[in-house]
């Protein structure tokens, strides 16, 4: 996103996804946990160039409740 490499990581068990900053392969950086609400099954990034709002989005889907959430990062 930008010009930073972004790691996202599904927790099923934990009902989350956690960002890290991998710009620096050797350092990399936690940015932050995102609750769910439910086991993230599949996570798909939609770069800014490819989304219909222009922004990066995450798109998150859950099996358990059968669900797809959209987030939208502050980077673009």
């Amino acid at each position: 996103m930008g010009n930073q490499n972004i790691l996202f990581v599904g927790l099923e068990r934990s009902d989350a996804f956690m960002t890290y900053d991998v710009t620096n392969p050797a350092s990399p950086q936690y940015l932050q946990t995102v609750k769910t609400g439910d086991a993230p099954e599949g996570v798909l990034f939609i770069p800014a160039s490819k989304s219909p709002t222009k922004r990066s989005l995450l798109v998150v889907s859950s099996e358990g409740d059968g669900t797809i959430k959209i987030y939208q990062p502050d980077l673009k």
